[in-house]
């Protein structure tokens, strides 16, 4: 279930939370915030006034009144739309889209909503991520840069002097302290800067725990290298398959040229032998009178000398060229294995350290399914009458390979109940995404799941050797040009008479459905 604003007031640390307050909500909502909270202060955009404010809310959200809900819910408010986007993303796709060193150091109220919303998940590992995520961000700096470099004051730096969650005692402003008489302004500004000044001396073990902190991230970004050194390696390594099995057909093919050669060496053995007898019953028979019919053949029997000779000119450096090419294929093999074994030592040790494993088949191709369910439905309907058997399709477009993902989009109707078919489609290996029909004004009905399906592999495509499509839809003729371009396979199974032929051209393979797969 979600965390509530008292669970994650347990974790949440000082400086993590005025970062939140900065990047979701701009200056308005702060005003009507500290309205609610009942904090009086100056108008705005007067920055000292605005941290103060800030602290104050802070102090509002760890203390023991029960506004600490309704500064939640402000929080909610603003992050609304992040939190429908990250409730619909999978955990892979969060830290792909927030694992950027360089959108961490950006900051702006998109990164702030978003470790709001991933703070509000229901999933534990969503919210353990955004913890992380925000230890990360004191580690890159931004803790202790941000505050002064866009507001240009000195005092955001007393909110930021701890890492352990704030209690009551370590705030002792009052939300009432913060306007006061002109006579009485000096003192309170004294007593704001002498409740703070206490925490100056935690600066050294922070300083020490950023050091920590940076060094944990170093190891993780060298981890992230590997990784991709790893799957670098391995994408040159089923290049290197796929050339040298095009060589072994080449060398299947010299082979064949072999054979022609050392026939042609035999005929010219054997014409060599008709050629001395022949010419020995010339010189024997020919008259001198005959003598230039004599010199005509002789050359031309030199003509058919050098012609012999050229042959086996040409079939020795076929035989130079294929040798020079099996020894440098067999040394980029060696190397490859070598760079290989070496990343997957330095993968398992880093893997031990954080008790983490790295699950991977190399010589499988990774398959990516995506099954346009109306497009199939509608076109098995229309042809055969009958349904279309998703299970021997899964068959059919995995193969001798390795399954990644299996989506099935499927478009909801109220008057059709599609729960049985849902639950056969997930017991067998799909992951199924629904959206509902939309109806127009018109009274049209309008639902498809194009721009859905494009968006998923275009997001996935890294993670994928291969894009499944199971659909004969002619506006995806764009996506699979795309998926070329990445340099991955993209194979189209579909219904012959109801695929477009642009479609088929645009594919690397073509699998066409038959009635064997109607039930």
């Amino acid at each position: 279930m979600p965390q509530t604003a008292h669970e994650i007031r347990q974790r949440i640390t000082k400086n993590q939370l005025v970062l939140i307050f900065y990047w979701c909500l701009n200056d308005q909502e702060i005003v009507g915030l500290a309205k609610l909270c009942g904090i009086h202060h100056s108008s705005f955009p007067n920055p000292e006034i605005k941290n103060r404010v800030i602290c104050s809310l802070c102090q509002e959200f760890f203390g023991q009144s029960s506004l600490f809900k309704e500064i939640s819910r402000v929080l909610g408010k603003a992050s609304k739309d992040a939190i429908r986007r990250i409730k619909s993303m999978e955990m892979d796709e969060i830290s792909m889209f927030f694992g950027n060193p360089d959108y961490l150091r950006t900051g702006g109220d998109e990164l702030g909503q978003g470790l709001w919303a991933m703070l509000m998940d229901s999933r534990p590992q969503v919210q353990n991520y955004a913890h992380s995520l925000l230890t990360e961000l004191k580690v890159l700096g931004l803790a202790h840069g941000y505050g002064k470099e866009e507001l240009g004051i000195e005092e955001l730096e007393n909110c930021f002097l701890g890492d352990e969650p704030i209690n009551q005692n370590d705030l002792e402003l009052s939300t009432d302290s913060l306007v006061l008489p002109k006579s009485d302004q000096k003192n309170r500004d004294d007593t704001f800067s002498r409740s703070v000044s206490h925490q100056i001396g935690t600066d050294c073990l922070e300083e020490q725990s950023s050091h920590l902190n940076q060094h944990v991230l170093d190891l993780v970004y060298q981890c992230r290298n590997l990784q991709q050194q790893f799957q670098e390696q391995v994408n040159q390594n089923q290049f290197l398959k796929e050339e040298n099995r095009a060589l072994k057909e080449q060398v299947l093919c010299y082979e064949s040229h072999e054979l022609v050669i050392e026939q042609l060496v035999e005929e010219k053995r054997i014409l060599q032998l008709d050629l001395a007898e022949v010419r020995s019953k010339l010189e024997r028979q020919l008259s001198p009178h005959m003598e230039w019919d004599k010199a005509a053949l002789v050359t031309s029997f030199q003509s058919l000398e050098q012609l012999a000779d050229q042959a086996q000119h040409v079939f020795d450096r076929l035989c130079l060229d294929l040798e020079e090419h099996l020894n440098s294929l067999q040394q980029i093999n060696r190397d490859s294995t070598a760079n290989l074994d070496w990343i997957q030592q330095r993968i398992s040790s880093l893997g031990n350290s954080s008790n983490k494993k790295v699950n991977y088949t190399p010589n499988l191709p990774r398959v990516g399914i995506f099954v346009d369910v109306q497009n199939m439905f509608y076109a098995a309907k229309d042809r055969y009458a009958g349904r279309l058997d998703y299970i021997k399709l899964l068959d059919l477009m995995v193969g001798p390979r390795q399954l990644t993902v299996a989506y099935a989009y499927i478009v909801q109707i109220p008057e059709i109940d599609q729960s049985s078919f849902v639950s056969l489609l997930e017991h067998n290996g799909y992951t199924i995404r629904t959206k509902d029909l939309r109806l127009r004004g018109d009274g049209s009905a309008k639902g498809d799941w194009d721009v859905g399906i494009t968006v998923d592999i275009a997001m996935m495509l890294d993670s994928l050797d291969v894009v499944a499509l199971a659909s004969g839809d002619g506006d995806f003729c764009e996506l699979a040009e795309l998926v070329k371009r990445r340099n991955k396979r993209i194979e189209v199974a579909a219904f012959s008479h109801n695929t477009s032929m642009d479609l088929i051209r645009s594919a690397d393979q073509f699998l066409p459905i038959s009635n064997e797969m109607i039930i």
